[in-house]
C-alpha cells in the first residue's frame, strides 16, 4: 500500500512538473513573439515608411505631436508650423494640434517618386470634414484604387492631396499614386527594403529621424556605403543625442570608413563616438537644440 502511495505522489509531482514546464515554455516563447513584434512594429517611423515606395532615396520622420506638446521643442515644432505644408493643412482641418507625426518621403533615381517630396501625415481628422473644405476650396476630385486625389484649381498655392485611413498625404498626383501602391499593397514600400530594415533595427525612434539610401545626390557619402539612417532624442533640456547608423557592402568597407565618419560628425556635433559592429558603423553625440535648427528645414 505504501509503496502504491509513492508511485501515485511521484505520478502527480511529475504531472505537476511537466505542467510548469509547459507554462514556463508558453510564457518563454510568448515573450518572444513579442519582442520581436515590437522591433518591428514598434518604431513609430515604421510605420510612415509603408507609404514611402521603395527605393526611395530620403525619408525624413519627425514626431510632430512629441514636438507640439515639449516646450523645450517648440523651436523645432515651428519648423513644421511655418511650413507651406502646415498652412495648407490648416485650411482643411484648421486646427495643426490634430496631427501626430509627419514624413517627408524624396525619391531617387530608382523609385516611382519624383525628385519633390511627398508629405506623408497621420492625423486624427474627420473626413467628411475634410472633403467639405477641399470642395469649398474648388479641389476636384478623381479616384485611384479606391483612394480620393484631390487637386486645387488654376492658380491655388496648394499641393493635391489624397485621403487615407488616418492619413493625410500632400505631393504631385504620379506621386501621390506610387505612395498608395505602396500603402495599398503593404509591400514594395521602403520599410521591406531589407538594407532600411537593418537600419530600423539599431536607429531608436526619435523627435526627428532620416533614413537615405546612397545616391549621387546624398549629403553623405562613403566608399561602399549602402545606406544610412539618423535618429535624434532628447537627452536634455537643450540638448538632443544623435545616434547615428551607416551600413556598408562589407567589414573592411565598415573599417575603412570609421575615421571619415567621425571627422565629418565631429565638425557638427559633440562628444562623437564611433564603433563598429560588422558592417555596420554606429555613431554617437550630442548637439544643441539651438544649434540643430539653424539649418533645420521641414
Amino acid at each position: 500500500m505504501v509503496s502504491s502511495n509513492c508511485n501515485l505522489n511521484m505520478v502527480k509531482t511529475a504531472l505537476r512538473l511537466g505542467m510548469v514546464a509547459a507554462v514556463l515554455l508558453a510564457s518563454t516563447l510568448l515573450a518572444a513573439g513579442a519582442g520581436t513584434a515590437c522591433s518591428k512594429e514598434g518604431k513609430a517611423f515604421g510605420v510612415l515608411m509603408e507609404s514611402a515606395p521603395e527605393g526611395t532615396g530620403r525619408f525624413t520622420y519627425w514626431a510632430i505631436g512629441d514636438l507640439n506638446q515639449d516646450e523645450d521643442l517648440w523651436v523645432v515644432y515651428d519648423r513644421f508650423k511655418e511650413s507651406s505644408d502646415a498652412g495648407q493643412l490648416k485650411e482643411l482641418v484648421q486646427v495643426l494640434d490634430v496631427v501626430n507625426d509627419s514624413a517627408r518621403v524624396v525619391g531617387s533615381d530608382n523609385t516611382a517618386v519624383s525628385k519633390a517630396p511627398v508629405t506623408v501625415l497621420r492625423a486624427k481628422f474627420e473626413r467628411k470634414y475634410v472633403e467639405d473644405q477641399l470642395t469649398t476650396l474648388k479641389y476636384t476630385r478623381s479616384a485611384y484604387r479606391d483612394v480620393n486625389i484631390w487637386v486645387a484649381g488654376d492658380g491655388q498655392p496648394y499641393r493635391p492631396v489624397a485621403l487615407m485611413s488616418g492619413t493625410i498625404l500632400m505631393g504631385d498626383v504620379s506621386d501621390l499614386k506610387a505612395c498608395i501602391d505602396a500603402r495599398k499593397a503593404k509591400e514594395g514600400s521602403l520599410r521591406d527594403d531589407p538594407q532600411v530594415e537593418d537600419l530600423m533595427g539599431r536607429l531608436p525612434n526619435g523627435v526627428v529621424v532620416e533614413v537615405d539610401t546612397v545616391t549621387p545626390a546624398s549629403s553623405e557619402s562613403y566608399a561602399d556605403l549602402v545606406a544610412y539612417g539618423k535618429s535624434y532624442t532628447k537627452a536634455k533640456k537643450d540638448t538632443l543625442k544623435l545616434t547615428a547608423v551607416y551600413l556598408f557592402v562589407d567589414e573592411p568597407a565598415a573599417s575603412t570608413a570609421q575615421q571619415a565618419v567621425m571627422d565629418h560628425l565631429s565638425a557638427t556635433f559633440e562628444g562623437v563616438k564611433v564603433k563598429r559592429d560588422g558592417n555596420l558603423v554606429i555613431a554617437t553625440s550630442q548637439i544643441s537644440i539651438g544649434k540643430f535648427v539653424e539649418s533645420l528645414n521641414f
